[in-house]
Parts: C-alpha cells; sequence; structure tokens
C-alpha cells in the first residue's frame, strides 16, 4: 500500500491513498526487464520467484519471434497484457513501491500520482510524507471534517475505500 501522510496543522494525522490507475505507463516506460537473444534468457528483478509460476519457455519462445535484435536490449514488461500487470501477486518490489521510487513519478506522467497530490494539496498539511507499507498498518484516528474535506474532492470509489482502510472516522 502506497499513501500520503499528513501532519495538518491542528496536529491531526490524515492517510490519503495512491489508487493506480491502471494506465500502464510505469510497466511500459520504466520496466527493467532486458532480454538476451542470444543467450535465450530474460534479466529482471525476482526472475527465480517468477519462473515458479510463470512458463519462461513460452515466454522465451514468443521474445525470440518477436525481438530480432542480436544484443541484449531492454523491453517493455512482457507481463503487462490488456492493461493489468498478470504477475501481480508476485511482481517485483520496483514494481510495488512505483511511484516512491528515486523521484516519485520519474517523468512518467503517472495520472495515479498526480491524482493524490491534487488532493494533497487540497489540505492544509504541515508535513507530507510518502509511505510504502507491505503490512496492514494501524489505522490513523481522523476527524469528521477530514473526512468531509475529502470526500469533497470527488475521489473515486476505489480512492475512498482505501481512505476509509487507512483511516478511522472519529466524532468531533
Amino acid at each position: 500500500m502506497i499513501f500520503a501522510e499528513l501532519k495538518l496543522k491542528n496536529g491531526e494525522i490524515v492517510r490519503i491513498p495512491f489508487v493506480c490507475q491502471q494506465c500502464g505507463k510505469c510497466c511500459r516506460i520504466l520496466s527493467k526487464v532486458v532480454f538476451d537473444p542470444v543467450e535465450g534468457k530474460l534479466y529482471m528483478e525476482n526472475i527465480e520467484e517468477i519462473s515458479k509460476h510463470v512458463n519462461l519457455d513460452a515466454l522465451m519462445e514468443e521474445l525470440s519471434g518477436k525481438v530480432k535484435a542480436k544484443h541484449p536490449v531492454k523491453l517493455s514488461c512482457p507481463f503487462f497484457k490488456d492493461n493489468r500487470c498478470t504477475i501481480h501477486p508476485i511482481r517485483p518490489r520496483s514494481c510495488r513501491i512505483f511511484p516512491l521510487g528515486m523521484d516519485l513519478d520519474q517523468g512518467i506522467g503517472c495520472p495515479g500520482l498526480k491524482r493524490l497530490k491534487e488532493i494533497v494539496s487540497a489540505f492544509d498539511a504541515q508535513r507530507v510524507e510518502y509511505k510504502f507499507v507491505e503490512r496492514k498498518e494501524p489505522k490513523v484516528k481522523v476527524s469528521s471534517e477530514v473526512v468531509e474535506k475529502f470526500l469533497s474532492l470527488n475521489p473515486s470509489d476505489e480512492e475512498i475505500k482505501e481512505f476509509y482502510r487507512l483511516n478511522e472516522l472519529r466524532k468531533s
């Protein structure tokens, strides 16, 4: 889970979720997959784990038919098909933490990050920290005013679901 944790000027903490828009820009542009057609090998993070769940021989055959190079080439992620990640539960860590890599967006124009920043900027935050956690985080208690403010920003159903998952409503 990726979110922005805001400390508001009144001392209250609120978490705003990053919701992937499934545009695939990160999978196509930032892919760290390298295919060596001479060796017939695929190089990428977590390939050993992925090979336990995916028929890499079939993928190598497919790539060998498409890639007409005589040296290793960087590819868009071959596991991103029909605008979805086909290895989502076992995707590499660099994929799980996007867009919190080097400098968040890394110049690709991530619409999910743009939306997160729009919501964050609507709050009067004293501090903003972007976080990635793989385990369930304890909820922070937020006031009904914060919830009303969030809902006034026309969040998607997914943003609302994740907001409530990260935060706990507190009566003012």
